[in-house]
């Protein structure tokens, strides 16, 4: 099988459920998918297994692929590993602090305004957290915060918009970069976690009010 069309169907189809327009719930045909990304049934449907396998889809046994829906679980397990993840990251960036990490971090954080549109802001908050994630100097756990981001993304996308997220980022983004600086890892965890526990928080809220759409409380 020829691997990059299974690439391309992947990344193809994830993007489209990242971004909202293959809604929570809805069916994923492998004959549909096919046409529209011009290729054969074979790759979508590798492509499919795969994204299974991630959460992005589900196969519900005679009826076919739909899109996963988004639960209050599925939010706070992807928050609970990215407060371990990216508190670790944070503490370990701050041991291994030089000035080239520190003004790399600081310029990313610096570029984030409170007042920029939802798009902007999630686009500069994605950029920070990756920053990090490469100061602390693991790729394996640089590739797995960057699947968490993926997933926060889409249930944004989902209705409540990015601007309740990114709103006082720039502030705590400042912080953790300043306990880096300061080289405290206790400090830069801490600071991290808060950050991470006040978007969790703002989530919650937002799947009580109604804001997102095909999200279930349960």
């Amino acid at each position: 099988m020829d691997r990059t069309h299974v690439d391309r169907a992947y990344t193809e189809i994830r993007q489209r459920i990242i971004d909202g327009q293959y809604k929570p719930g809805q069916p994923l045909s492998e004959v549909t998918l096919a046409q529209l990304h011009g290729m054969s049934r074979t790759p979508v449907r590798e492509a499919l297994a795969r994204l299974c396998h991630e959460r992005y889809a589900e196969r519900l046994p005679g009826r076919g692929f739909f899109v996963s829906r988004v639960t209050v679980q599925a939010i706070t397990e992807t928050f609970e590993l990215r407060r371990l993840l990216e508190g670790w990251a944070a503490a370990r960036a701050a041991a291994l602090a030089t000035p080239e990490i520190v003004a790399r971090l600081r310029a990313v954080a610096e570029r984030q305004d409170d007042q920029e549109s939802g798009l902007q802001a999630g686009t500069h908050n994605r950029r920070f957290h990756l920053a990090l994630a490469a100061a602390a100097g693991n790729h394996l756990a640089g590739d797995l915060i960057e699947q968490c981001l993926a997933q926060i993304d889409r249930f944004i996308t989902l209705g409540a918009g990015f601007a309740p997220f990114t709103r006082g980022s720039a502030e705590a983004h400042t912080a953790i970069v300043a306990a880096i600086e300061a080289r405290d890892p206790n400090e830069a965890r801490a600071r991290m976690e808060q950050h991470l526990d006040r978007g969790l928080a703002l989530m919650r809220d937002a799947v009580v009010t109604g804001a997102f759409s095909g999200v279930g409380t349960t």
